[in-house]
């Protein structure tokens, strides 16, 4: 193999790397491609150098620049840690004393390791360290996995070319997922709830209990003797100025995400049902006098998650981790807060959330029957045996 038939295998490689793992190619010339890759606070990077000759000087000159180049990387993109990987691909024989540079470990520091490897281009085989020591870069072997075109030419361009096209894609995939709707609903919600809380205030305060069961809040005693509404309106009342400036704060976050994926229709389905799975839960636990958005808004966490479960890509390599980092803090905060904060509303409207997702399915995807169908009998059940039948 001659020096252009390695350019033209590390663009086949790159191609691999963006189609199947999720990479991007950040620059590139005619001896070498960088790749990078954002796993939610993690940092992947690729560097393919296409080589036939390698000081054992050079290649730790390489290792030590990468890393600072690395660095500056991961602080640019705010990622907690950074992994790296130099694959140099020799298209002539190794000798022994460069091999053995390949078989020292590379550098660690301070949340940064890159290491080096060699893959030899003939043979098709790595010398020093294996692609297995490197399992967060490489879901499989995509270097020396099955060649694409075998038996057809093609100049690097044509790779590159084809690079784009899937960059095209990502990014449509991308506005088409998270621009679908826009958040008519949410804002409505939020007007609506900052104007009763201005009338809770004017009526007396809202924080005063008989305000607050006058609007509406959860109260077992008023639903059991017939007030069936009280599992409506406690998600539209707060309880002082910090509750619903932090409620208020999560519903413009959260309802502004979940609308644009769902689309105005399916997230008030969504945030009603949550809001009253919530408010159900609340009332079969906990007798305390209560109200908030808070059952709707964990059910909006709900919606996320079941948006994972349908599009488990896109969900980490772009909210995922983020979205289960602040509802286990919340989650935790809430239990470690029992008699303060209605952890019952919140699981309740959670569960109910993720549930009436699965009813409404995705935009752009087709009728699941049995998914579909399975999650509304579940969450009917549900809250057929939580409501209080006899005060209708």
């Amino acid at each position: 193999m001659d020096h252009d038939g390695a350019v033209q295998h590390a663009w086949k490689i790159a191609y691999q790397l963006v189609l199947h793992e999720e990479y991007s190619v950040v620059s590139s010339d005619s001896q070498v491609i960088h790749l990078v890759r954002s796993k939610g606070r993690e940092l992947h990077y690729i560097r393919l150098v296409i080589s036939d000759y390698l000081w054992g000087a050079t290649l730790s000159h390489d290792i030590e620049q990468g890393a600072r180049m690395l660095e500056g990387m991961r602080r640019n993109m705010q990622a907690g840690t950074a992994q790296g990987l130099i694959v140099y691909l020799f298209y002539k024989p190794l000798t022994e004393d460069l091999e053995a540079h390949f078989r020292e470990p590379g550098l660690a520091e301070l949340g940064i390791r890159l290491d080096a490897a060699t893959l030899i281009l003939p043979e098709q085989q790595w010398a020093g360290m294996q692609p297995s020591t490197f399992p967060n870069l490489f879901g499989q072997d995509r270097i020396t996995g099955t060649p694409i075109d075998e038996g057809e030419e093609h100049p690097p361009s044509y790779w590159a070319h084809k690079i784009d096209q899937l960059e095209q894609q990502k990014e449509q995939e991308v506005q088409q997922t998270f621009f679908y709707g826009k958040p008519h609903v949410t804002y409505g919600l939020l007007f609506i709830i900052i104007t009763v809380f201005v009338l809770m205030e004017f009526a007396g305060g809202s924080q005063n209990p008989d305000v607050l069961i006058r609007f509406g809040a959860k109260e077992n005693a008023r639903i059991v003797a017939g007030e069936w509404w009280r599992l409506i309106t406690p998600m539209f009342l707060h309880i002082g100025f910090m509750h619903i400036l932090l409620n208020g704060f999560a519903l413009w976050q959260l309802g502004t995400a979940v609308e644009q994926i769902y689309g105005s229709y399916r997230f008030l389905f969504i945030y009603m049902l949550a809001g009253i799975a919530g408010a159900v839960a609340s009332f079969v636990f906990s007798t305390s006098l209560s109200a908030g958005a808070s059952g709707a808004i964990f059910g909006l966490f709900g919606a996320l998650l079941y948006f994972g479960t349908q599009n488990k890509v896109l969900f980490f390599r772009t909210m995922g981790r983020n979205v289960i980092v602040v509802l286990l803090v919340n989650l935790v905060f809430g239990f470690v807060s029992i008699g303060m904060i209605d952890n019952y509303a919140h699981l309740g409207g959670l569960f109910g959330g993720f549930l009436a997702s699965a009813v409404v399915g995705l935009p752009r995807t087709r009728f699941r029957p049995a998914q579909q169908i399975g999650a509304f009998i579940i969450l009917a059940v549900l809250l057929w045996a939580g409501i209080p039948w006899q005060s209708f």
